[in-house]
């Protein structure tokens, strides 16, 4: 629900996070920008935010409503409330989620020309939620994550909430998309966008904002704004983040603007310019080795490509400072038609100084830049300017003199852009300039002159010369800036006011002919030094934001002062204590604040957060979950075991009436979704026995079809209110399951899968689950009654609202879908043959697309943009080394005859082919074999139980061709440590590509070889024209897989011998390399041979590369089960056509009509069936008859089976509600006397039928004379028109979660009967009618079969806010035998010592021989980390992205934690 604010009636925002004794947290947001106010409400288990956009639920008219709506008018007792001013940013780590505020903040710039306050943050706060998710963390993930809440965000982070400020002023773009290079808190926004809410988290910057107003003797006011933005491409410390860095970008990296206007009165229009300059460290590899002294540290340039990736960043600064093709004139503007680039150096560039070096390979970097013409529409043009040396030799006037002279041509040249903002577009085509405006504004900006261009400045570390010489060079400008708006600096001007007209055509930009003394006569002073507090105080926070210390050198800025003389005196041993600082800092603290910064940015995560999930689970059993069946307790206020799945009722323990053998819980999630786990709250008195022993996990879409999923699952004796996870699998068909039971009966005990799960089974995934039965059973020694504590269902759902509303992530997921010809996935199939897993032999990272195609796909599981498919192969080839393009066609399909053609066999016959060529020469197979043979299993998307099928029918053990058998037990482990390594480096590979192409346009690389390059059985090297042979022919399964002339040849980058594409080892050798050698590349540039890599190398490719496949063939499944789950609500028939298109403000209108102020209470994917419905083949799924109106082929309708007479519905609603009636909208064809039905209504809280109570039966043939317009075909009506339907009002409204609708037509008739006569539509009357004459139904086959069939059911009423506020009750006799101590007792053996063994995968405990004898042990309550990152990633997904779905496979393939106990018994010598 939206409502805006017209701007200049902005309010402030306000945010109230509340925390009730429950430990529920809410946040209460009333934005400047909206009159409304919104709840989010975080999960208490797993963290993720909740807002569902409804009025009187999470959106109130104003905060204080909201405020008691969530305390239920102070009953709930508010444990704490903090108030702020902004959110910033919100995540959720492990068992910990971190919300970031601003409490306090100051107006930086209080009103920009247009509009628009920037605030600085002055004081901020982290908010730590304890989440009830029992996840394990190391200690490592704990103490980073403190540190997390430890980075320094006061006073050096700004925002705006109505104006885009990440560009130049005035940004040509909305608010909301902002330029990612300067956006800081993009990972911690990521929540918001997620819920739809991403007004509600600030854009956050890093830097300096500040404005000074200056004037004086009369003279008309001027404001100067100084906005300095850190890019974020490069973050990190001073020696850690130096020069350039894979993403294009260099350390220290900050864009300044320095904004003049005159102040208006309201209605009047503001003047204003502005200029631009950058200042970072020097573009090319470089960097600088700290010492342990106190000498200078020693600076070295990269041996290897030290300037690559240098053009790629001054393309970046091209591209953003280029307005030759905006339309604009200048006479500033310089005549060669180029954007000119003018780079500023100040460092040392004397006889023995340690900066030479960066000198000397500054000029060599831009003379190989422009040998290379990468940059033809760039001149870069490069100004030494030694500016210590010069200080030291010439004194700091005559510097700053040098300095003008240096900066007067380059200055001129680029100009400045002028402008002024106008307050209403009336006049907007009187502009003669470009013009900007947006929904932000009110008015629009009019440009009559640009910028064009950049001066950038650097020394070693941009810091303390370049905070000097940019303020000279900007000071100059302001000068100009006041003349051109008419403020007045010249003293004569300013003593003399009849000449102020004559200021306007005095000599442009003359104060850089000016010396140090003149201009210091000639300039009022009063605004320099106002200057001078900005860059003293910008200076001052970028270096501490670098180095940890204020600037040093500052006084030089203060030389105008007249205290300049003390201030150079005292900045003297100021100076020396800076250093001091540096060097402490530079030494200790910069790499823990290096891995702050990365955290903030949500870089890196998988190194320092590996086991913090990317995207928490959701929680469907909780707030409109319920219990169909109700469970009898001892206690007599029991609510039926409502409770246990209310996280309000948190220590309630629930008791069983008396001994039973099982415990039956019949949930009914809230939303559909896919079962991923079963969150338990051990619950009892003192003796723990009482609670469950075991439990059996059954899931389905409906009671009619429940799956067991998990079979006695052990459930560890706990301390009570201890929270126990369960990992629930997806159901395993029984032949699948029958095999496996088989093989490991007959397969003796080998060694845990440390490579890969070789045995693992792939479960179905089913994202329409809806019903969960649990089955408790108590310990068979226990008479007791039985205890429960919460039980909480978490899975995973698709985002069927914003599919509804085609926006975000469910946009994407439809369109992928309906890109999806052959419903039937050839997962699926089975059939062997599957172009997705064969063509993912060459998908390793698809490019970042900045223009989407028509037939781009997406990762159903990710909902990004994977790759971009021809209707031929649905994945094309992509190199790891190329993030930013597509592959060209000609590529595609050379790679797709040579490598990827599909065999003609079945993928059985395939497979004991490809075994049969590799046993050709010897009947065992060894490691490498065996992992090539698995590799062609999983690109044929055989499951595991099929490949034992395949093998046992040919009298193969499978278990003899496990590779994590195959390999000796010490290989193992470095084998994994390789593999792991090799993930990281990918990943980080994928990171540096994503960031490295904001800004830039994409690259148009091509290359053969991908990430792994892992060959096809039977593809051997080329010939005479490769000089390394490698790979050896060998027998060929197709013609296709020989050989060919056309094979292209590279040159290994290692030995420089000429290479075929089969010999190559893939581009991830490159990466282990350069991480053996200590570089710090990131990139996949060259190719190296596989005669130049070692075994383990290619061996780690390989394994990579299976777990990559196994992650793809679970992506294949989820992308079946997402299809299988649209066809289920919307038909097949609508995935494969077109989706037509919906006006959602008409939409949103006839669904009000129709409501009538009432709330559709049934809708999809709130509201669904209990049991199955029959459905007539062709026909619309039955959830289209509850989902939204703008859903589905208007032309579509349900219809049951002709030989059906009668179907009845069973609706659970989404809350329980008080309903007042129910809807049924016509179907297309209308309705005939033959097939209009009798609708019969029940109500009922209980899934009985005996329970529920009839509020009416009504016939629809009666309504047929005298409303016409409900027969045949539907006439095409105008938009917002209320469409055909018929309303059932109840007599009163029937507070209840369950209706029956029972539809019945008649199926033997008499034409005799007057049927308008004979039967009242509001006639309560339970006895059926006789039927009237009928013909047939466009629903049925013939005049003989008439259908039952409907377009829509809307059940309306009010949603019933449930008591769930009130405490549990217990008897004192029920709290006594709580209390009531156990027979027996146990106790923890003490560990008398611990270590890691086996590369930190085996914990080995010993236990000390003075403990007491026991009869035994148990071992309870293990947890298993397992890590985020488990391969190299195989696709651009970004995690950043806000229309992201992760689903994360360790979800369904939970970590193992195999143990093994000894006893060790010391004999006694004799």
């Amino acid at each position: 629900m939206e409502s805006p604010v017209t701007a200049g009636g902005l309010r402030n925002t306000s945010v109230v996070v509340l925390t009730l004794d429950t430990s529920e947290v809410y946040i209460v947001v009333s934005l400047c920008s909206r009159t409304d106010t919104q709840v989010i409400y975080i999960d208490p288990t797993s963290g993720s935010l909740h807002h569902d956009r409804k009025l009187g639920y999470d959106v109130f008219h104003t905060q204080d409503e909201a405020l008691n709506y969530i305390t239920d008018d102070s009953k709930s007792v508010s444990k704490s409330t903090v108030y702020a001013k902004a959110i910033l940013g919100y995540v959720v780590l492990g068992s910990i989620a971190l919300l970031l505020v601003a409490t306090k903040l100051s107006a930086s710039i209080p009103y920009l020309p247009g509009g628009g306050c920037v605030y600085t943050i002055s004081e901020s706060k982290w908010i730590k939620i304890s989440l009830q998710i029992p996840q394990p963390q190391g200690k490592g993930e704990v103490k980073n994550i403190q540190e997390l809440t430890e980075l320094e965000i006061d006073g050096k982070h700004y925002f705006c909430e109505t104006r885009d400020i990440t560009r130049p002023f005035p940004s040509r773009f909305p608010l909301r998309n902002p330029d990612d290079e300067f956006v800081w808190n993009g990972w911690l926004s990521f929540a918001f966008k997620k819920i739809g809410l991403e007004h509600h988290c600030v854009i956050l910057l890093q830097g300096f904002a500040e404005y000074k107003t200056f004037g004086s003797l009369g003279q008309q006011e001027g404001i100067v704004a100084l906005i300095a933005r850190r890019s974020r491409l490069h973050p990190g410390t001073r020696y850690l983040a130096r020069g350039l860095n894979s993403c294009y970008s260099t350390g220290n990296e900050i864009e300044c603007e320095q904004l003049v206007w005159v102040p208006k009165r309201s209605g009047q229009n503001v003047p204003f310019n502005i200029y631009i300059w950058r200042r970072g460290t020097i573009p090319m590899w470089w960097g600088s080795e700290l010492k342990m002294t106190a000498a200078e540290a020693t600076i070295y340039v990269s041996d290897r490509d030290p300037y690559k990736g240098s053009a790629r960043y001054y393309q970046r600064l091209s591209k953003r400072y280029d307005t030759r093709n905006l339309g604009v004139a200048s006479a500033n503007q310089n005549k060669s038609g180029l954007v000119p680039i003018v780079c500023v150096n100040l460092l040392r560039n004397g006889e023995g100084k340690s900066e030479s070096i960066l000198v000397q390979h500054f000029e060599e970097s831009l003379n190989y830049i422009r040998s290379t013409g990468q940059l033809p529409s760039t001149r870069i043009h490069l100004i030494h300017y030694d500016w210590h040396t010069s200080i030291r030799l010439k004194g700091e006037q005559q510097t700053i003199e040098g300095l003008w002279y240096h900066l007067k041509a380059p200055t001129i040249s680029i100009g400045i852009s002028e402008g002024d903002y106008q307050h209403s577009r009336q006049h907007i085509d009187d502009c003669e300039g470009e013009k900007i405006y947006n929904d932000d504004i009110t008015g629009f900006f009019c440009l009559r002159v640009l910028q064009n261009g950049i001066i950038r400045y650097n020394c070693a570390d941009s810091l303390d010369r370049t905070n000097a010489a940019s303020y000279f060079g900007a000071l100059q400008v302001f000068t100009e800036q006041c003349k051109r708006l008419g403020i007045i600096l010249d003293n004569d001007l300013a003593s003399d006011h009849n000449t102020r007209k004559h200021s306007f055509s005095d000599k442009a930009w003359k104060c850089f002919d000016m010396t140090f003394e003149e201009f210091k006569r000639s300039i009022i002073l009063s605004p320099i030094c106002q200057l001078a507090e900005l860059f003293l105080i910008a200076g001052d926070i970028h270096a501490t934001l670098y180095t940890g210390s204020k600037a040093m050198h500052s006084h030089i800025l203060s030389i105008f002062s007249e205290e300049a003389a003390k201030a150079k005196q005292f900045s003297v041993a100021q100076n020396v204590k800076i250093n001091l600082q540096r060097r402490y800092n530079n030494a200790v603290v910069d790499s823990s604040r290096q891995k702050q910064l990365e955290m903030f940015l949500g870089l890196r995560l998988f190194k320092h957060l590996p086991s913090v999930s990317i995207q928490p689970l959701h929680v469907p059993s909780r707030r409109s979950s319920f219990l169909l069946k109700p469970i009898a307790s001892i206690d007599q206020y029991s609510d039926d075991g409502d409770s246990l799945l209310s996280f309000k009722q948190k220590n309630l323990i629930w008791i069983s009436q008396q001994a039973a053998d099982i415990i039956q819980l019949f949930v009914y999630l809230g939303e559909p979704c896919h079962v991923c786990q079963l969150l338990l709250t051990t619950s009892h008195g003192a003796d723990d026995s009482t609670y469950p022993l075991t439990v059996d996990v059954r899931t389905g879409r409906d009671l009619d079809v429940l799956k067991l999923v998990l079979e006695g699952a052990s459930i560890p004796r706990c301390p009570n209110g201890t929270n126990i996870m369960i990992p629930i699998p997806g159901a395993v068909s029984d032949e699948d399951m029958g095999l496996k039971t088989r093989a490991n009966l007959h397969t003796p005990q080998t060694n845990p899968s440390f490579l890969y799960n070789f045995e693992g089974l792939e479960g179905e995934l089913d994202f329409l689950t809806r019903v969960v039965v649990l089955t408790f059973y108590p310990a068979e020694s226990t008479s007791s009654p039985v205890t429960l504590g919460e039980v909480e269902i978490l899975g995973i759902s698709l985002p069927w609202r914003d599919i509804f509303a085609s926006e975000g992530p469910g946009l994407k997921l439809w369109e992928h879908v309906t890109n999806i010809k052959d419903n039937a996935n050839s997962f699926t199939s089975k059939t062997g043959s599957n172009p997705d897993v064969f063509g993912l032999t060459n998908v390793v990272l698809p490019p970042i697309k900045c223009d989407t195609s028509r037939n781009a796909q997406v990762d159903l599981l990710s909902g990004e943009d994977i790759i971009s498919r021809s209707n031929t192969q649905p994945m094309t080839e992509i190199s790891l080394h190329d993030q930013c393009h597509d592959h060209k066609e000609e590529t595609d399909s050379q790679r797709i005859s040579k490598q990827d053609k599909i065999p003609s066999k079945t993928g059985t016959q395939h497979y004991i082919s490809c075994f049969e060529i590799l046993t050709a020469v010897d009947n065992k197979l060894g490691f490498v074999e065996a992992m090539k043979l698995e590799i062609e299993r999983l690109r044929l998307n055989l499951s595991t139980a099929e490949r034992d099928k395949a093998l046992s029918s040919i009298g193969i053990d499978p278990a003899t061709l496990d590779p994590n058998t195959l390999i000796e037990e010490s290989y193992m482990s470095s084998l994994c440590k390789a593999a792991n390594s090799l993930a990281i480096l990918g990943q980080t590979s994928l990171e540096d590509k994503i960031n490295g192409c904001i800004g830039l346009d994409p690259l148009d690389d091509n290359n053969d070889i991908d990430f792994w390059n892992i060959n096809r059985i039977g593809e051997g090297c080329c010939g005479e024209s490769c000089q390394v042979h490698a790979e050896h022919l060998t027998l060929t399964l197709t013609s296709t897989l020989t050989s060919t002339s056309s094979e292209s040849i590279f040159i290994c980058s290692s030995c420089k011998r000429r290479v075929c594409r089969i010999c190559c080892a893939g581009k991830g050798a490159i990466l282990l390399r350069n991480k053996i050698g200590g570089s710090n590349y990131n990139d996949l540039d060259g190719v190296i041979c596989k005669l130049c890599c070692q075994d383990s190398v290619l061996d780690a490719l390989t394994l990579d590369y299976i777990r990559v496949l196994v992650s793809q063939l679970r992506n294949s499944q989820a992308e079946a089960a997402t299809c299988k789950a649209f066809s289920r609500v919307v038909g097949k028939n609508y995935i494969s056509g077109k989706k037509e298109s919906f006006n959602k403000f008409e939409v949103g209108k006839v669904c009000e009509l129709l409501h009538n102020e009432e709330e559709s209470l049934a809708e999809f994917p709130f509201g669904s069936y209990l049991h199955s419905i029959e459905t007539a083949s062709g026909s619309a799924p039955p959830l289209s008859l509850l989902a939204p109106l703008s859903s589905g082929f208007q032309q579509s309708y349900w219809r049951a089976p002709a030989s059906n007479s009668c179907a009845e519905l069973v609706i659970v609603l989404g809350n329980l509600s008080d309903v007042s009636g129910v809807i049924l909208l016509v179907s297309p064809c209308g309705y005939s006397m033959s097939d209009a039905p009798t609708v019969q209504i029940w109500t009922s809280n209980k899934i009985h039928k005996e329970e529920r109570s009839c509020v009416g039966k009504w016939d629809v043939r009666s309504l047929l004379t005298s409303s016409p317009e409900l027969c045949g075909p539907e006439e095409s009506g105008k938009e917002g028109q209320i469409p055909r339907h018929i309303r059932f009002d109840f007599r009163n409204p029937v507070c209840c979660r369950l209706i029956w609708i029972k539809l019945t037509i008649q199926q033997v008739v008499s034409s005799s009967v007057s049927f308008g006569k004979d039967f009242n539509l509001l006639s309560f009357d339970e006895e059926p009618p006789s039927g009237p004459g009928r013909r047939a139904s466009i629903g049925g086959t013939s005049e003989s079969d008439p259908c039952v069939h409907a377009k829509r059911i809307l059940v309306v009423g009010c949603p019933v806010k449930e008591d769930v506020g009130r405490n549990f009750e217990h008897a004192n006799s029920i709290r006594n035998w709580l209390e009531k101590a156990p027979l027996l007792n146990r106790y923890k053996v003490p560990i008398d010592s611990e270590k890691l063994i086996d590369n930190d995968l085996v914990l080995e405990q010993n236990i000390s021989p003075s403990s007491p004898l026991s009869a035994g042990f148990r071992l309870d309550g293990f947890s298993a980390i397992k890590p985020q990152l488990t391969h190299s990633p195989y696709s651009n997904r970004n995690s950043l992205d806000p229309s992201s779905i992760v689903f994360e496979h360790r979800y369904l393939s939970p970590a193992v934690l195999h143990i093994q106990v000894s006893a060790l018994q010391v004999l006694p010598s004799y």
